[in-house]
Order: structure tokens, then sequence, then C-alpha cells
């Protein structure tokens, strides 16, 4: 129960307090104190308080804790004064509490205009989710205000500040000299002294200045049943933000001005905002620069509503807004439309080899909750091109025409023309979640095409082709390509001083290694990583695959299966031989057997046997390799080295009865076929003049000499003219292929005298 006892004493018209004891439990209250006329107090009064609890049920409350100290009341002049020297280790109520605080501080004049001097300390104060740690501010009066200097830790958040405060007429002034806080690094700091009064529980800020990293932000207003807030932002980092975010890797600035007004529980907020050189890891990433954006715009009422301009220095225009609803799951209501260049595909493009320029015109609605949001709209370009690097293969008047919805962009019209010959058209649609890598279900139609691969390959070419799957790892090309004439040229000539460079940047300038890391991104390690484009490609082509260079010339035809990785394609099938022979310094061997296909790639390997016989060997060669460096290699029956059975072939005799001429026109003769030195064919120059797929000249065992040229009116048709040096051997030769192995054939000559055939042929 609370006890106490003190003596009420009165002498000569003052009041006294005597031996005041105040007790309950272990808790003890104690002092004198004297009363002038107005009842206020000089004295000393202590306190050893081990257990606030009973005493804080008194007042219905519930506390727990300790508090020692003394409070002495004393006077200075009129003016009441009150020193408080107090600690508690511990000490809470509800979800408030401190721990190790100590007070030692005068408040003078405390009845009128208090003024406070001396010190707080405290290891922690905590309030609900609240921990404020290391508090530690010294109060000094200056006249009729208290000088404040100190700080504390708020929620892991360093803080410190100075000034002075003054309270007077109902009336709290508080002057802020100096003041800063570290947010997870990020420093705010007041630039200038401001002043924040508190009347009539309205607050109000002069000019709050705050340097945010570089950039401010000056705060004007009240606060108070009602808010009436200005802030305006210069140049405020947005590298800021990547503290709160690890990865964004955030640039650029923002500036612009901020309105909030209405209740404190539900404010409006009035904004328009200029940010410029924005960027992201994820626009980065993208492919886009530096971006400006403008926007102005209000949040009330848990609604965000936006207009906005976005531009870079690429030619990115996107102009737009909307709503944002905020309460529960966000929803979203969002229109923009503009121009996007394809630069910002730079750098994915640029991992496959290839670039893309041009301008896409989008118009785009995004609807729904933020967590699942429906995308609807148009894409449309004109005038695009899209250019392999590697193959050297352009697509050029690019015109496309895309819809968006229901998860997929539908393509209703796309078209092109190669930059080689040809046209190309495709329709379909790719899936736009990048979850599930943009699937992909095109068809593709090339007209009339040409290729050229720059080094070997050139084919005109048609087809129908898919691409299933997702872009984004393993697409599958499959279809059939039909090709017409193709020439596979062996290069007569290497080159023999020609390396690649290893190029090794050291101190390059930003902008260097980053094109360098666009351009050779790094290759992903193991062999099951799953990505680039996969073939299932049937290749057909009847006839008119030609293989000329080093002295071959030959004809072939067939059909081909390409699968597996296009990096790495493996051929189920060949093209077979149909006609061809090979030339060595005026010698012409007929090829009896041949086939082309592919090994690990998309250059031809070629496979090629020829057979002669001579006075002392049958002498066979063999022409094996990729058509850019094929190997040929000579035998014999009976067995002869390499050198001996090339001399044989030629001149018909050993390398020893060879004159010095002969052993130079030999050392030609195999520098043709191994590709040093070497020159173009006579027969090829002239073959390519006059516009004919096949000129020979050749000569009988009687010495005589005919030339013959060949010429493909259509895929079926190949007419062959031939003359002779006697009366009577010129002749001309009709094939027609008629399709299943059925060939027509008709012959006239000079004579006047005419034949037909028919024949049938079958691989097996």
């Amino acid at each position: 129960a609370l006890q106490g006892s003190a003596v009420l004493a009165t002498s000569d018209g003052k009041r006294a307090i005597n031996g005041l004891l105040l007790s309950l439990g272990k808790n003890r209250i104690s002092g004198d104190l004297a009363l002038d006329d107005a009842f206020v107090p000089e004295g000393t009064v202590a306190l050893d308080l081990p257990d606030i609890g009973p005493l804080a049920a008194l007042a219905l409350e519930k506390a727990e804790g300790d508090v020692r100290g003394t409070i002495a009341f004393s006077k200075t002049g009129n003016a009441p004064n009150v020193a408080i020297k107090a600690s508690t280790a511990s000490i809470s109520r509800g979800d408030l509490s401190a721990k190790t605080v100590t007070i030692d501080a005068l408040i003078a004049n405390y009845l009128a205009a208090p003024v406070i001097s001396g010190k707080v300390r405290a290891d922690s104060v905590t309030s609900g989710g609240t921990v404020i740690r290391g508090i530690d501010v010294d109060l000094k009066r200056d006249g009729d205000w208290t000088g404040f200097s100190g700080g504390a830790t708020v929620k892991d958040i360093p803080a410190k500040a100075a000034g002075r405060v003054k309270v007077a007429n109902g009336t709290t002034t508080v002057e802020l000299n100096s003041g800063q806080a570290t947010v997870q690094g990020i420093k705010a700091a007041i630039t200038q002294a401001s002043t924040i009064t508190i009347a009539n529980g309205t607050t109000s800020l002069d000019r709050l200045v705050l340097n945010l990293g570089g950039g401010t932000a000056t705060v004007t207003g009240k606060v108070g049943q009602a808010l009436d807030l200005n802030a305006t932002l210069a140049r405020v980092p947005v590298s800021l933000a990547n503290s709160f975010s690890p990865g964004l890797d955030a640039a650029g600035s923002i500036s612009g001005t901020v309105k909030v007004t209405g209740a404190p529980a539900n404010p409006a907020v009035a904004f328009k905002i200029d940010a410029s050189g924005i960027q992201t890891s994820q626009t980065r990433g993208a492919g886009f620069g530096g971006m400006s954006v403008s926007s102005s715009g209000s949040f009330a009422s848990n609604r965000l509503a936006f207009e906005a301009n976005i531009s870079d220095g690429t030619g990115i225009g996107l102009k737009g807004g909307g709503t944002v609803t905020t309460s529960g799951t966000p929803t979203l209501a969002l229109d923009f439309s503009g121009n996007v260049p394809f630069a910002f595909l730079t750098r994915t493009l640029a991992a496959q080899g290839l670039s893309l320029s041009g301008t896409a015109n989008v118009n785009v609605q995004v609807r729904g909750p933020a967590t699942s949001p429906v995308i609807s709209g148009t894409v449309s370009t004109s005038g695009a091109r899209l250019v392999d690097a590697r193959s050297g293969l352009a697509i050029n008047d690019i015109t496309a025409d895309v819809s968006i919805g229901n998860g997929v962009a539908r393509i209703n019209h796309l078209t092109g023309t190669l930059s080689t010959r040809g046209s190309l058209s495709a329709s379909g649609t790719v899936g736009i979640d990048p979850a599930q890598g943009f699937p992909a279900d095109l068809s593709v139609k090339l007209v009339d095409g040409r290729y050229t691969d720059g080094r070997v390959v050139t084919a005109n070419l048609g087809g129908d082709l898919t691409i299933k799957g997702p872009l984004a790892s393993a697409p599958v090309i499959s279809g059939a390509i039909n090709l017409g004439k193709t020439v596979i040229t062996v290069p007569e000539k290497l080159p023999g001083s020609l390396a690649a460079l290893d190029v090794k940047h050291k101190n390059a300038p930003g902008a260097v290694r980053a094109q360098d890391k666009a351009l050779r991104p790094p290759t992903a390690s193991g062999g099951s990583g799953g990505s680039g484009l996969n073939l299932d490609v049937t290749v057909n082509a009847p006839n008119q695959i030609f293989i000329q260079g080093r002295g071959v010339d030959a004809e072939l035809g067939g059909s081909l299966k390409l699968t597996g990785p296009a990096s790495s394609p493996q051929a189920v099938g060949t093209f077979t031989l149909q006609r061809g022979r090979l030339t060595i310094l005026g010698k012409r061997l007929t090829f009896t057997e041949g086939t082309v296909g592919f090994s690990g790639s998309l250059v031809p390997y070629l496979n090629l046997t020829a057979t002669s016989t001579t006075t002392s060997a049958t002498v066979t060669i063999v022409v094996s390799g990729e058509a850019t460096n094929p190997k040929f290699t000579f035998s014999s029956v009976p067995a002869l080295p390499e050198d001996e059975v090339l001399a044989q072939l030629i001149f018909g005799r050993s390398m020893s009865n060879l004159s010095p001429l002969q052993i130079a026109q030999l050392a030609e003769a195999a520098a043709q076929l191994a590709g040093v030195g070497g020159s173009t064919s006579l027969l090829e120059n002239l073959r390519s003049a006059i516009g004919v797929d096949d000129l020979d000249v050749t000569t009988d065992d009687k010495g005589g000499t005919a030339v013959s040229a060949g010429k493909y009116l259509n895929d079926r048709t190949y007419v062959t003219i031939q003359k002779g040096d006697k009366p009577g051997s010129g002749k001309a030769t009709i094939d027609l292929n008629v399709g299943r192995g059925v060939k027509l054939r008709g012959e006239a000559n000079d004579a006047g005298e005419a034949k037909g055939g028919i024949f049938y042929e079958r691989e097996y």
C-alpha cells in the first residue's frame, strides 16, 4: 500500500513541506520543499524507484523498470529552475522502452519560457518497430534558446543535428543549423540554416534544403490536420536507389517539383519531373542508352495518374501514360506509342553476328493486375535492314506489321529482299513471355533467292521453312530448301601470309571496352548449354550443283537433310556425281564417282574420284576435304610414289626421263592442286564470259580436236553443242529430265542425221 508522511509548516507567511516521504513497496520518494506565495517549490526531491510497476498501477497504467536520481528546484530572480539528475537501467511502457538512460539537465524558467541545458544519454530507445541507438545529445542555454547538438542511430540510420529551440507563447521554434543522416551509404545533409515552427498543432517548414548525393531537395510548407508541402528537386542522382536495390545499377539524375496536400491519412500528390541520362542494368542489358524522361501527374486515393515522354540519343520517342491503382494488387491501365530504333538490340544481336537497323513504330496497351498484366497493341516497321556479318547476307527493305494480344505477337505481314537477290516473307506468332523464352511458331518463304558465303558457295534457291520453339534458347528450323544453279568454287590460291590478329586492349577507353564486350561476348562453358539454332532442313537439288576450281569441273545432284545445331550441322545423305572431269596440264580425267556433303559445318565437303590408265599403271585421283582447301591424293596400281604417279599421268613417263621444262610444268601442276600460286583457267574465263554452264576442249586418240558447250535452259532441260575439226563432227544434244529417274535424249548432227533415246537412272 502507498504510505506517506510530511510536515507542512507555515512561518512568517512562508510554507514548507518538511520530511516528505512516500513509499510503495521498495520505492521511495523523499525530500524537503519550500513554497512561495504561488506555491512554486524550492528544494530537492530524491527518487529511489527500483520497481515503478506499483506506482504505474496507481494511475491505472502498466509499466516496468527503475528510476533513480534527484530533482532540485531553485530560482534565479523570479524565474523558477529545475535541475534533474536521473538514470535508469531499463524502463518500458507498452511498446515504448529504453535502456541505460542518464539525464543531467537544468530547465530554466520552466513555467514561462523553458530553456534546457545539460546532457541526455541512452543506449537505446525502442518504439514499436523503431529502434534508436546511441543517443548522445548535449543541451546548452543560449539566452531564451536551448542549443542542442548530438546524434543517434535511428533504424540503423546514423543521424546528427545541431541548432537551437525556443518555446514561447505556445509556439515552439526550431532553428536547424546543420544536420545529416546516412541511409544505406547515402548521405543526406542540411545545406543551409532552416527554421521549423510548431504552433496550434501545425508544423511549418521554411526552406529545408537537403543535399542528396550531390543534388538538392528543398522542402517548404506546413504539416498539421492538413498538408501543404512543396518540394523542389534539383539534379538528384538516381544512383541513390542502388543502395536499396542491389543489381539495379541506376544512373542519371532527376529534377522537378512535388506538391503534397490533403489530410495526412489520405494525402494528394501532384508532381512534375524531368529525368536525364536514366539507365539501369535492365535497360543496358536490353541495349538502351541513357534516356530522358519527362513526366507529370498526381496521386490521390490510392490512384496514380501520369503522362510521360521518353527519349534518348538513338531516336527513341515514346509518349503515353495512364493510371496505376495501388490498393490491394496494383492494377495497370497504361498506353504508350512512338518510335523505338532497333539499335537497342545491338548487343543482343552482336552475340549472334547480326545487326539490325531501322525503327519500329510501337503502339502498346497494358491492362490488368501488375502481377499478370495483359499486353496488347501493334508494332510496325518499314525499310529496316538485317545483316549477318558471318555470311555477309543482308535482308533489305524489311516491312512488318505485328499485332500483340493474348500473350503472343502475331506477324500479320513481314517481307524483305535479299541483298544478293530474292524475296523473303514470314508469318506466325511469337510468345512475349520472357519466362517461356519467347516461343515461336513461324513460317518463312524464300522466292528466287541467291546466297553466297563470300568464299566458296554461290547458290540460287527457294524454299519453305518453319521456325518453332523458344527463340531465346534453341529454336528449330525445319522445312525444305530447293537449290537451283549452285556453284562451289575451290579457291585457286590460298592466302599464304594472312592470319587472324589477336588484339588485346590495354588502357582502352570505356566505350572501346564496351564495344569489344558486345562484339565478343563470353562463351558459355559446358556441352549442354542448349543454345543456338537447330536444323531439320531437307535440301533438294536434282542437278546443277557445280564444283569448279583447281582443275575440277563437275556437276552433282541429289538430296540431303541437315540436322543438329547450325554451328555444327550433321548431314544425312549426299549430292552425287552426274558428270565431271579433272584437268591437269591439259590432261583431262573423267570423274567416275563423287559426292558432296557436310561434316560439322556449312562448308561443303568434297569426295570425288577419277581414274586413268597409262602405259604402265592405272592411276586413281581422289579429291577430298572441305571445299575451301581440298586435298588431292594420287595412287596407282602398281603402287608408285605420288610424284611418279603424277609424271606417268601427265607425260606418260617416269620422273627420271622428264626434261627440265616438264619438271617445271609438273611442279606448277602440283602447286595448282595444292592451292599455292595457281592461275585462272582460260576455259573458266571463257565459260564465264559467254554465259554457259560447261565449256570443254577435247582430243581423241587420232589427234582430232573438238569444242563443246553446255547450258541449262531450265531446271529439267540441258543442251550441249559440240564441233570438231573434221567435216560432219558437229552435233547438238538435248537432255530432258522427265522425273522419277526417267530422262529423254535427242541428238542431231550437221550431216542431217538425228536420233533419240530413253534412259532410266536409279540410285541405290
